[in-house]
């Protein structure tokens, strides 16, 4: 008989081990799902002190974070790897226990992708198990397997998980205005619209998959999902949504609307009449699916939320993309920038910081000039590098300043996609720039010269001359000596 229940303990506590391996791989996998469901500090925090899974030097350090401007979702992200380093099964138990759930409706969905990726565990957090009595009696008379699986979830023994994660074959496939600080950074916010949609309220509804009433029906099963505009629908409202816009936080005007004017997420619910609904993730469809359901699929970008305190109205823009958002000024010459369409990308630490414009010195016209051959031989040292990233500013803010910007009513959709596809390409030489991946000045031009005579975009012909001027210029090369096949 003792040999009988050494074997069925051996078998729980193997159970016990498998179970804990898929789920802390999970959580893993998931934890910047996990941090940007959870909007807002009080009462996760908290909750997890209160229970012991963080201390309270950990808390403090939290908030502290979250006082100096960083966002919910990077302070939550932080104390997700804290636990991560002591995971066991009763941190999900809290995870989705009913008042975190309910605070955070959005921990919703990746609750069914646990339920999934975990064949023949039911979790059921609190709040489910109010809704199902079976299941509670089910815990109480322990009988079935079902029932031993979900107690060791909630209450197994830390020691049980092993901290290692299970082979891949293990696993199911799971389902404005602006603030100075510090001198240099200032944090977005928006008119009273988009400020209730920053808030993300705890009574945030949870998505529904039919249609709201009212809904412009636009199903076309045809729609390319994995384009650069998507047609979105809110209502009676109907637009373009820019990914490349959304992809810079929740208040930047992203949808283009069917009469040329440019809305936020939360300005086009308000427009399809779903002002009290506070839900754009549900509300603005495409193609009959919520955005909710592209973001969790990775079709569409999960936007950064705003964060930080208010300003009076008069939002100063980024040089480059001329959006609002959190933006760093340039203590020379005060214009401001996002962190990434800046090159090199914003020292975000340093109190007083120059961006590339002020960085770069222009050759006076009595400097020694050169040939285009010399210079297109050179290796890209640090001077090299300076340079060709001020040329690369210099494309990107012709590009989205003056071709984006002013594309026509007529046709918007194909011309859009083709500027929008050139400043991807851009991107890939920027990536590979910051890299240092180029050796010598010519295989940046090259790169450069491949995209701009792609003639699927408007003006092509004009960003070329606007290319040459400012590589003549900022590497002194001769007017005569111009005339080079590579330019």
């Amino acid at each position: 008989m003792a040999t009988g229940g050494s074997d069925v303990s051996t078998r729980v506590s193997t159970e016990n081990n498998g179970i804990c391996e898929i789920a802390l791989s999970l959580f893993k996998t998931h934890k910047v799902e996990i941090s940007d469901a959870i909007h807002k500090t009080f009462p996760f925090l908290e909750y997890l002190r209160d229970h012991g899974f963080i201390t309270n030097e950990i808390y403090k350090d939290a908030l502290q974070s979250y006082t100096k401007r960083y966002g919910v979702q990077e302070v939550i992200y932080d104390v997700l790897t804290e636990l991560e380093k002591k995971f066991d099964l009763k941190i999900l138990g809290a995870l989705f226990s009913k008042v975190i759930m309910k605070q955070y409706p959005d921990l919703n969905n990746i609750y069914k992708i646990f339920q999934t990726a975990i064949p023949g565990l039911q979790l059921f957090p609190e709040c489910e198990m109010e809704q199902r009595p079976e299941v509670q009696l089910s815990l109480e008379e322990g009988t079935a397997r079902n029932s031993l699986q979900m107690l060791t979830w909630l209450h197994s023994d830390p020691s049980n998980c092993s901290g290692t994660a299970p082979p891949e074959n293990r696993l199911a496939e799971p389902l404005h205005e602006t603030e100075l600080i510090n001198g240099n950074e200032t944090v977005p916010t928006t008119s009273d619209n988009n400020r209730a949609l920053e808030s993300q309220p705890a009574n945030e509804q949870h998505p529904q998959e039919s249609e709201p009433a009212g809904t412009t029906q636009h199903t076309n099963t045809s729609v390319n999902i994995h384009k650069e505009i998507l047609p979105v629908t809110c209502g009676t409202a109907s637009g373009m949504l820019i990914k490349r816009k959304l992809e810079r936080g929740i208040t930047v005007k992203c949808i283009r609307s069917d009469d040329g004017n440019w809305l936020s997420l939360r300005e086009m619910e308000i427009r399809g009449g779903y002002r009290s609904a506070n839900n754009w993730k549900n509300s603005v469809r495409c193609s009959g699916k919520p955005l909710r359901k592209l973001i969790t699929e990775g079709i569409l970008p999960t936007p950064p939320r705003a964060t930080g305190r208010r300003k009076p109205e008069n939002s100063e823009k980024c040089k480059i993309c001329q959006e609002e958002g959190k933006l760093f000024r340039c203590t020379n010459c005060f214009s401001f920038f996002h962190e990434n369409c800046h090159l090199p990308p914003v020292e975000s630490e340093r109190k007083s910081w120059k961006c590339t414009f002020c960085s770069i010195q222009m050759p006076p016209r009595s400097h020694q000039h050169y040939k285009e051959s010399e210079i297109l031989g050179r290796q890209i040292g640090s001077d090299e590098m300076l340079k060709c990233e001020f040329i690369l500013l210099k494309v990107y803010c012709h590009l989205e300043n003056n071709v984006f910007l002013n594309i026509p009513h007529e046709n918007y959709a194909e011309q859009a996609s083709q500027c929008l596809k050139k400043l991807r390409k851009l991107d890939k030489i920027k990536k590979t720039l910051m890299e240092k991946k180029y050796r010598q000045v010519e295989e940046f031009v090259r790169a450069v010269k491949g995209i701009l005579q792609d003639s699927e975009c408007n003006a092509s012909d004009l960003t070329r001359e606007e290319f040459k001027k400012h590589f003549k210029e900022v590497f002194a090369i001769q007017t005569t000596c111009l005339s080079s096949s590579l330019l």
